[in-house]
């Protein structure tokens, strides 16, 4: 994953390559723990609200070498956080372009 921008079609067939075993990366939604409840795309593998994101980022330190692909509601959060990700030593950080309000794949909610 070489692109800074991803589409939400890219992100769907994405996730789709990483189901069938074919990538690995991890999803990260920005958003606060509030929107993460109401709906978030399947697949998400942490929430890293942008309110407490240095001390929530702690839970992937470990994975700086891992492509990530960050979102939040329309892409402006999660494009910040990205850049801070990069600036931290984070290696591939793409951000899902217009949020998950134009993500068109399967969501979930709940805890």
């Amino acid at each position: 994953m070489q692109k800074k921008s991803l589409d939400a079609s890219e992100v769907e067939s994405l996730l789709e390559a990483r189901d069938l075993g074919l990538i690995e990366f991890l999803l990260v939604d920005t958003r606060e723990w509030m929107e993460w409840v109401g709906a978030r795309i399947k697949g998400t593998d942490f929430l890293v609200p942008t309110t407490s994101f240095y001390q929530a980022l702690q839970q992937i330190e470990d994975k700086k070498d891992t492509p990530i692909v960050v979102y939040c509601l329309s892409g402006s959060r999660s494009a910040y956080c990205q850049g801070v990700m990069l600036t931290m030593g984070f290696k591939s950080v793409a951000n899902l372009d217009a949020g998950i309000m134009r993500y068109q794949g399967e969501q979930m909610s709940g805890e």
